[in-house]
């Protein structure tokens, strides 16, 4: 199951977590609310996850596993 491992990482299904500082996630949150715009957050692995922020909701964009909503 994909989490949020409160309050700025986030861990796939595939095992992989990725970690951002929490203003980052909480601007990101909020920009997706206001703008009604998707926005996502990337991370420096070799294997690059992506962070979608759609509406204020988070989902993991898993280069394996493809798009897991956050649960």
């Amino acid at each position: 199951m994909t989490r949020r491992r409160f309050p700025s990482s986030f861990e796939c299904d595939c095992g992989h977590r990725s970690h951002f500082s929490e203003n980052t996630v909480r601007e990101a949150e909020e920009y997706s609310s206001r703008r009604r715009k998707p926005m996502r957050l990337l991370d420096s692995e070799k294997e690059e996850h992506a962070i979608e922020f759609k509406n204020g909701r988070a989902a993991v964009i898993c280069p394996t596993l493809g798009y897991r909503p956050i649960t």
